[in-house]
Formats: structure tokens, sequence, C-alpha cells
């Protein structure tokens, strides 16, 4: 029997045998791998025995020298202090805070010797399974050891370090010099560090008047202080309120009612001032909040309130306040005519920023018109119309455009809109078109071009990132832009074709003078071809020297375009020399932060770019070209067009308001201008009747263009009857309802179109 049982018996099959050998192999592996991480945790424990009598040492010297922000001439702009830092004993912590604090960071903390290991598997089967880090099971003590003795880098070697002197520090602290450690040093956001801090920052209140609710908001804040606090996300903050208050809850450290209670509570943040008059900023208020803003983007996970880093910035202190007081004299100049805001930007041809001034207050507020302001640009918009039309051959530089007067109507809704300024029939050229910023010649170049591609213009060759509304009056700068993005697209003419980005910031330096990073210009090239951006520079030279823009010829090399809304709500001046670029903008804004949005803008009276904003583009630019040596260029710039040198005249300007003298007016003085100058001039509004619209940028009164005459008829075209008929512009037959464009013109009787328009149908 037995001998029949061991013939029958058959031998393992190879791959099991090889199978077993492998495993076995595996296995003795992975025991020399865990023998010997055994080992190594075992020789860094004993060697970090002594690191924990460091904590004491480490807390008196914990307040580094604080992060600077450094212009580029080397003065301090900013000190980000640590002040809000508050020590609290153990006994003054109420046990509200204690258990909140327990159930958001470290359950079991009162139970543990400083490693969780519960804690650690369970993360590590959350972030297996889920694919990405979800959890963490560091305790408290090891967030103590990682904050005070370890290097704070995210490596295996730092991990086995914090867990051995998490140990260690159990093992010589007890669990209340632990979590007063923790409570003390650890970062709320909101330049809050401790708890006591976090309580007046985003409370206002004492540590023992927090409510339930507000510690357990409070106790998770410190997982992501920047992004989940109640000031820039309320909604992920009562989110992590309510999941430390269900623990709470679990725990038997509240009871069901204070549960509930807690979970429904309001969110009362304070409105008080601790923040903003701790942040340290001494100079440059606008610039500073926009450096932080870009460190914040560049630097997502870096806690720069710390203390022990430098930021380098391209800052210049001395352009900086010639800015800030042209920015300020202008608009005190012109408060009577309802101006009281302005703000101004001036770049290098590199992109560095030199100087920038968000607004005339910031402490009433910190909103920075240039890098956070979307405003219609007005006339200031047209150079990337003609711009567009040049590089893709639809006008030449001594083209004629035409003046006739320009009909759209919405197809959609029946509504018309009709350009104002100029519509005076016949033709004008290029260079008269922009100079003296005619309107209805700048619509017709942009239909020709075609609003969908004066937009996709703007954006590929001038870095537009605004929306831009694809209609006629595109042309006109009807869709609203940010200040500093303009900038960058002036950059294209200046430069030659290229466009440059603006920035900052040069250099960060961490503790020890390490280089974090360096930044260096950004420039795009050949964005523009060299033939159509010597035209645009020419004609925009020609602006200043005999267009809209003769307030700015103080400044050498000045080339540049004002911009004014049809609605007097904005004013522009947009310019550049050899070296620098600036942007100058005014406003009748008015702040109320009780006001859902705060500003609030209204009509100025009678301000338009070329009389304000370049007036202060070039008292602020004069100063910087003398700062900087920028001298004369020699260059002159091509006539495209007949010059049209306007004739000096003898205007009374009332003195209060800076318009056309009118019976009435108090008092008056007497000013020499161009002819120009003078017929654009509105009369005073206020001693008298303000019924004349202003002819530039937009506003103007577009009288009724001339009657054609007709060449095949021999009498004379004043003298026959004429009829006024409506016209398709792309057919030029009679216009039906459905022409997207249309132009009424007037005809001899007999010889009007009568066919109407075969293309445009329902």
């Amino acid at each position: 029997m037995s001998s029949r049982k061991q013939a029958g018996r058959q031998p393992s099959p190879r791959w099991l045998r090889y199978l077993k050998r492998t495993l076995a192999v595996f296995a003795l592996l992975l025991l020399a791998g865990v023998v010997a991480l055994g080992g190594y945790t075992w020789v860094v424990f004993q060697s970090l025995k002594d690191r924990v009598t460091q904590i004491s040492r480490i807390e008196k010297v914990l307040m580094r020298e604080p992060t600077k922000i450094v212009s580029a001439d080397g003065v301090v702009l900013y000190r980000m202090t640590t002040e809000l830092r508050e020590w609290v004993e153990y006994p003054d912590i109420p046990k509200t805070v204690i258990d909140a604090t327990v159930a958001a960071e470290d359950e079991r903390f009162w139970s543990h010797g400083g490693v969780d290991g519960p804690a650690i598997l369970r993360a590590l089967w959350v972030n297996l399974t889920s694919g990405r880090i979800r959890q963490g099971g560091s305790t408290i003590t090891q967030q103590v050891a990682k904050r005070l003795l370890t290097s704070g880098e995210r490596s295996l070697k730092r991990k086995i370090e914090d867990a051995c002197l998490a140990i260690q520090i159990e093992r010589q602290l007890t669990k209340e010099q632990i979590l007063t450690i923790y409570l003390n040093e650890v970062f709320y956001g909101s330049q809050a560090y401790g708890i006591k801090a976090a309580a007046k920052v985003y409370f206002g209140k004492d540590l023992k008047d927090l409510t339930i609710g507000e510690a357990a908001l409070l106790a998770r804040l410190p997982r992501r202080p920047s992004t989940e606090n109640p000031f820039v996300n309320p909604k992920a903050a009562i989110q992590n309120r309510n999941v430390v208050l269900k623990i709470m809850r679990d725990q038997g450290w509240i009871s069901e009612a204070e549960y509930a209670k807690a979970k429904e509570e309001p969110l009362k943040l304070s409105r008080s001032d601790v923040v903003k008059t701790n942040l340290g900023i001494m100079r440059a208020p606008y610039f500073v909040t926009y450096v932080l803003d870009q460190m914040r983007e560049e630097f997502p996970n870096q806690d720069f309130a710390r203390g022990g880093y430098t930021i380098y910035t391209t800052l210049n202190t001395k352009a900086q306040e010639a800015v800030e007081k042209a920015v300020l004299d202008e608009v005190k100049r012109n408060k009577s005519r309802r101006v009281t805001e302005g703000a101004m930007v001036v770049l290098d041809l590199s992109g560095r920023i030199l100087a920038m001034v968000g607004g005339t207050d910031f402490h009433r507020s910190q909103y920075n018109v240039i890098t956070q302001g979307r405003r219609q640009p007005g006339s200031a918009f047209k150079p990337f119309v003609y711009a567009a039309a040049l590089e893709l051959g639809k006008i030449k530089p001594s083209s004629a455009i035409s003046n006739e007067p320009f009909v759209w109507r919405n197809p959609a809704t029946g509504e018309v809109w009709k350009p104002k300024g100029g519509g005076t029939g016949g033709k004008v050229s290029v260079q008269t078109a922009l100079t003296k910023s005619i309107n209805v010649p700048a619509v017709h170049v942009g239909m020709m071009v075609g609003p969908q591609t004066v937009a996709g213009f703007a954006k590929q060759t001038f870095g537009i990132d605004s929306p831009l509304y694809p209609g006629p009056a595109l042309a006109l700068g009807s869709s609203a832009v940010n200040p500093l993005e303009m900038a960058e697209a002036y950059s294209v003419f200046a430069t030659g074709g290229d466009r440059v980005t603006a920035y900052g910031i040069t250099r960060v330096e961490g503790p020890g003078g390490v280089v974090l990073r360096e930044f260096r210009p950004r420039i795009v090239r050949n964005v523009l071809s060299e033939e159509t951006a010597k035209v645009m520079n020419d004609l925009l030279h020609l602006v200043v020297l005999q267009g809209t823009g003769r307030r700015a010829r103080s400044v050498l090399n000045a080339a540049g375009k004002t911009g004014t809304t049809s609605d007097h709500k904005d004013a522009w001046f947009v310019g550049y020399t050899t070296k620098f670029i600036g942007v100058s903008w005014v406003a009748n804004a008015t702040y109320d932060p009780n006001r859902n949005p705060p500003w609030k803008y209204g009509e100025m009276r009678g301000v338009f770019g070329g009389e304000v904003a370049a007036p202060m583009w070039a008292d602020a630019m004069a100063k910087i070209q003398k700062i900087f040596k920028e001298g004369p260029s020699g260059y002159k710039p091509k006539q495209y067009g007949a010059r049209e040198d306007p004739d000096e005249v003898t205007v009374n300007i009332c003195v209060e308001t800076g318009d056309r003298a009118v019976k009435g007016c108090p008092r008056t003085e007497t000013r020499t201008m161009t002819k120009e100058e003078a017929d654009a001039l509105p009369p005073c509004g206020i001693h008298g009747d303000l019924t004349e619209p202003h002819p530039d940028e937009g506003t103007g009164h577009a009288p009724e263009p001339p009657r054609p005459t007709n060449g095949g008829d021999r009498t004379p075209a004043a003298e026959r009857r004429m009829v006024e008929i409506e016209v398709c512009v792309e057919t030029g037959k009679r216009a039906t309802t459905y022409c997207p464009v249309k132009r009424k013109m007037k005809f001899p009787v007999g010889e009007e179109p009568i066919t109407p328009c075969p293309v445009h149908k329902p």
C-alpha cells in the first residue's frame, strides 16, 4: 500500500518551485531591509538624544531677521515681521482650544509615545488607494520636532529623524509642555503665529473668549493656512471646522447639543486692522502688495513670514517718488473737474517695473488699479487696430481712409449704434486719423480688418489677456483692459516689434544668503513685423508732436496715445520713450467698503486723456529721464500725410473748471492754444449750460455729411434734390433688417439703389 502511494506521488511543478524560491529570497531581502532600517533608525535615535536640549535655546532665537523686500537702489520697502505671535502659557489655554487642536491634528496625542503607528498605517492606506497624498500621519510631537529641530525637507531621512526626535521629546517633556510649544509656534495664516494671535486676527477676541466653533475652525488652519483660511476661502474653513466638531463629539469632548449649536454658528470674522497695521510696509505699498502676490504664486508652500528671506526688486525709489507726486498733484489740480482717483506704472524696455502707483490712498483701499483693474481704454486701443490693418495689408501708411458716417444695427436686437467723432464725409490720411484721434475712420479700419480678427490680433500680438468683445465699437476701446497689460502691449511699438513682460522681482535669497531663484527679462521676439512697428512708432510720435498728445511734448523722445471713454469715466495716456514705457489713468471714483462693489465710477467734467492723463505722464517721465540720464535721440518721425500744423488762438478759460469761459464765470484767464484744442474745449458746465459736446475721442458732435456730387450730371449737386437711403456696407444695395453693417447715404433722386441686399437673409 505504501509503495503504491509513493509511486503515485507527483513531483511539484517547476513554476511552483521557482515561485517558492523567489518568495524565500524576497522574504530574506525584506527581512534584511527591515533589520537595516531598524539599525539605521536606532543609530539616528541615539545620535539625536542631545538635540532635544536645544529646544529652550531655539525658542529664544527663533525670531530671525524679518523677511525684507528691497528696491533696486537698496532701500528697504517692506519688513515682514512676525510680531503677531503672543506667547500663552498652558494654564491660560482654554480646554476647548486644547480639545479642538488634539481633535484636528492628533486624536491619540494623550496616549501615544510620540509616534502614532495606527495613524501612519491609515494615512498610508488612504494615500495608496486615492493615488495622491490626502492624509499625513504626523503627531503633534513630530510637528514640534520638524518645526524646531529638523530642516523641514521632504525625505525619508527627515521623516525618520522627526519620529526619533518625537520619541526623545516625549521622554524629556510633558504632554502639556509639548502642546504649549505647538500652540505658540504653529502658523495659522494671515501673519498669525500661535493660537493667541490667530484668535485676534480672525475673530478680534482674546483666547479665552473663543466659542467652540471658533476654536474648532482655528484648530484645522495649520494644515493649509494660506488657501483655506476664512478670509480667503470661508466655505473650506467652515467645512474643516465641522470635521473637527464631529471628532470632538465622537470623542465625548463636547455634547450633542454643543455640537449642533457650534455647527450652526455663523462665521463672524474680525474687521479690525490688526494684520494691516503689522504688515511693515514702508514704501511703495501698491508695488509691495504686487510683489507679495507674485511671491505667493512662485512659492506657494514657502513660509516667508518666518523671516530670514530677502526679496530684491526692480523698483527705483526716486522714480517711485516722481510718479507718486505726479499722480497726487494732477488729481488735486483737477479736483473741481471731478477727478478723484489716479494711477500710473512705469517700466523700462526690458519689462522691469520702475514705479507703480495703484491709487491715491493705500490706507483707504488696497485695490491696485494697475494690476487688478480693468477699465475701457478708449482711443488708446486704436493703435492695435491700425497695426493689425497695416500688418495684414488692409491699408498702407499712405492710405486715405473713409470718414463717411457709419451706422451699425445689431441683427439680434435691432439696436442702432453710431460712433461719434468724425463722420463728416470724405477721406482722411492714416496719420490724420490717428494723430487727431478721429473715431469714424478707426471704426471703418476695424470693420475692414474684422472685429474678430482685431480681437485675436490684440491677444496674440500685443498680449491682451482681458476679454475683448468683437463688435464695431472694439476699435474705439469699448472692451475693458488692464493698465499693466497695456504697458506690455505698447512695448511692441517701443521695441520695434518685440513684446516684453512686466516683472518686479529680480532675486530671492533664503536664510544664509542662499539664492532660491533669479528672475530675468521675458521677451517675445518679432510679434510684429519691423516695417509695421516702424510706421506705428512714427505715427505715435506724431500724436505727441502734433496730435491729441501734445501735452506730453515736454518729454524727450515721447510717443504715445491718449484715450477717453465716451461717458467721461476714464482718461488715459499710454506712452513711451527710447528707454521707458508709462501708463497713466485718471477717473472719478468713489470708494465705500460697505458697498458691493465698493468702487463707483462717475463722470468727470470735461476731462480728456490729452488734457489730464498726458500732463501727469509728462510730469513723472521728465523726472525719470533725468534720474536715468536719457538724452535726446535725434529721431524724427516720418510724415505719412499732409502735416496739419494748427494755428494758435487765444481763449478765455474758467479758472475754476479749466473749460472755456462763459458768461457768469467769476474768474477767467487767457490761454494760448492750438485751434484744434480750442475747438475741443467744452464750455464751463458750472457757471453756464454745458450743452456742447466735445468733438474728441468718442464724445463729439458729428455734423451732417456733405451731399455727394454726381459726376455724370452737369447740374451742380447743391441744386439737385437728394434722398437719403440706408445701404448695406458690404453689397452697396438697399439695406434690409438682416444686413449687419449699414450706412446712410444721400443720392440724387432717381439714382438711389432700389434692389434690396441679396446676400443677408433670415
